[in-house]
């Protein structure tokens, strides 16, 4: 039998483990929808609405995180897009999310000073590939951390602004000399 302090106790690892696997279900689904033309906004509504937008070009002003001088849209294959813009929400429940990767023929120690730099604006940046970064899952009301997450050989992962509202940048040496760099700002709700 529960009780009402059982229904409005804090959310515990499963309830974050159903909002992470949707999260991450949701990226997915605007990674693969890349192609797709975004569907009108929906109409006001005075009751409950749900939906999901997808458009398949984040720049600049999408991303809210300057863009490194010089660089260019980043594409692995011809028929890949290099950024998304996608918003999900039902009820309670909201995710933005905008995502997009770009190309420097700069170094890879270059790229990631003018983020680490840029970063600073919205708070202190973490640097996930620090021996101490924060590791772990980031508690509701707390701040944000790396949880698992590290640079890819040679890169740079950096992390800023709190669990719901953040930006990240990676930058990682490509082999022809170049260097990637992805950035996505993301907002939960």
């Amino acid at each position: 039998m529960s009780t009402s302090s059982d229904r409005h106790a804090a959310p515990g690892p499963a309830d974050r483990h159903r909002r992470n696997a949707l999260l991450l279900s949701a990226i997915t689904l605007a990674l693969g929808a890349c192609a797709q033309p975004a569907p009108p906004p929906p109409p006001p509504s005075e009751g409950f609405s749900a939906g999901i937008t997808f458009d398949a070009k984040a720049d600049g002003v999408d991303l809210e995180t300057p863009l490194y001088p010089g660089a260019v849209p980043y594409k692995d294959r011809d028929e890949d897009k290099s950024g998304v813009r996608m918003s999900l929400w039902g009820g309670l429940f909201g995710m933005r999310l905008a995502a997009g990767k770009f190309q420097s023929q700069d170094d890879v120690d270059r790229v990631g000073r003018f983020y680490r730099r840029a970063l600073a604006r919205y708070g202190t940046p973490l640097d996930c590939g620090a021996a101490d970064a924060p590791r772990g899952k980031p508690r509701d009301g707390g701040p944000l951390t790396c949880d698992d997450d590290k640079p890819d050989a040679g890169g740079r992962l950096y992390k800023v602004g709190l669990p719901k509202d953040f930006r990240v940048v990676a930058v990682k040496p490509l082999p022809d000399g170049t260097t990637q760099i992805s950035v996505a700002r993301v907002r939960l709700r």
